[in-house]
């Protein structure tokens, strides 16, 4: 088969490229430096509201400055290298031609034909006593000389012209991952503070989550106690079994309120008091929201059990993740089967570690008072659930593409 030794590669308009960004890269620098110079020329001459606007933008429009020239200075320089990388391949492929031509190959453009030289058969046995002639024999070798020479050399070029092709694969790929890398850098810190502000969302939505568990059960507990005083009053109740009761929804009231105004003081701690105001309370039930809760028929109301475990916030950071994911490079397919993973092994896992705190607290007699406590370590054991699925991902999908191939 013959060898094709074209490289689709163009060094000179990748240094033309390197050198346009070169220039954007001192554009860039220059122009920061002249928005910062004027930045600190001002304090001098504005003060002010005005002023102070006036210098957060410049100090803004200044950073993005830098950061273009930065990135198109890494690009350039990128760009330089892989032209230099790209000409050593061009020049091994010119090289592979001319050393097959040489050999006797046929050349035709850039490909490299197979030999045409074919080994001769093997020379006749003569009979008895005799010898072959030497124009014979000299003419056999020179063929089978020949043959091997233009065989080697079929075999040299096939070689130089895949180490040559490998050592372009390795160029682009350094090439794709020295422009990539700002990119790349940008998604990790995103990605960074998209945990953070879900971490704290969850948290809130969990606390506000308790909040309306423990306001229901200071209800149910105070309509209970109202209704056995008055049963105490009625005829032919057992007065007993009225105190009793009366009593029991006295204590779980009391534990509700207490555990309530435990909640509360915690939601307010950590909303700096936002908490106790309407746009605050709208932001915190906004976060404990999730699909079909107000649904009372079809698809979203079956499947309420399991999407009440999944808020519209948490739905909302899943879809910021797999823009980020493809965004780093992930396929489509992958980041959606990373972030629908995430999702339910954090759901599963905060709901089975509550359900089995609250268990065992109930078991020994406190399960009313370790709510709140149950609540928040499922919210970080599920945390931190999510957060190993998503790190080990590529483990995982690996794993399950040699179980199912």
């Amino acid at each position: 088969m013959p060898i094709d030794t074209h490289v689709d590669a163009d060094p000179a308009s990748c240094r033309n490229t390197a050198r346009w960004l070169d220039g954007v890269s001192r554009a860039g620098e220059g122009a920061a430096d002249e928005v910062v110079g004027a930045r600190n020329a001002s304090f001098d001459c504005w003060s002010g509201p005005a002023g102070d606007a006036f210098r957060d933008q410049a100090g803004r429009i200044g950073t993005a400055g830098d950061t273009t020239s930065a990135q198109a200075r890494i690009g350039g320089q990128a760009l330089d290298d892989f032209a230099v990388s790209a000409q050593g391949v061009l020049d091994a492929m010119t090289r592979a031609r001319a050393d097959a031509a040489a050999a006797g190959l046929p050349v035709t453009g850039e490909l490299i034909g197979d030999p045409v030289a074919v080994l001769p058969p093997p020379l006749p046995t003569p009979p008895d006593g005799t010898l072959l002639p030497p124009e014979q024999v000299a003419a056999h070798q020179q063929a089978t000389d020949a043959a091997s020479a233009q065989r080697a050399a079929f075999e040299h070029a096939r070689q130089v012209t895949e180490e040559a092709r490998a050592r372009y694969v390795e160029a682009q790929t350094e090439l794709t991952d020295r422009i990539r890398a700002p990119t790349n850098e940008a998604v990790a810190v995103t990605k960074d503070v998209m945990l953070g502000v879900s971490s704290v969302t969850s948290t809130l939505g969990s606390l506000q989550g308790a909040a309306k568990v423990w306001a229901e059960a200071a209800e149910r507990a105070a309509a209970q106690r109202a209704a056995m005083m008055g049963l105490m009053l009625a005829p032919g109740v057992p007065l007993e079994q009225a105190v009793r009761g009366a009593l029991q929804a006295r204590d779980d009231l009391a534990v509700a309120q207490r555990a309530g105004g435990a909640n509360a003081d915690a939601l307010r701690r950590a909303t700096l008091g936002a908490s106790e105001t309407s746009p605050g309370q709208r932001l915190l039930n906004g976060l404990i929201r999730y699909p079909g809760q107000f649904a009372d028929s079809g698809l979203l109301a079956s499947a309420r059990p399991v999407l009440s475990r999944v808020p519209v916030v948490s739905l909302g950071f899943a879809g910021a993740g797999f823009v980020t994911d493809v965004a780093a490079g992930r396929s489509a397919g992958s980041a959606a089967a990373k972030q629908g993973a995430t999702l339910a092994v954090g759901a599963g896992a905060s709901w089975l570690t509550t359900a089995a705190v609250t268990a065992g607290a109930t078991a020994i007699g406190v399960g009313a008072a370790a709510a709140l406590p149950a609540v928040l370590v499922g919210v970080l054991v599920g945390g931190v659930a999510a957060y190993a699925v998503g790190a080990d991902w590529d483990s995982i999908e690996s794993t399950a593409e040699d179980l199912f191939s």
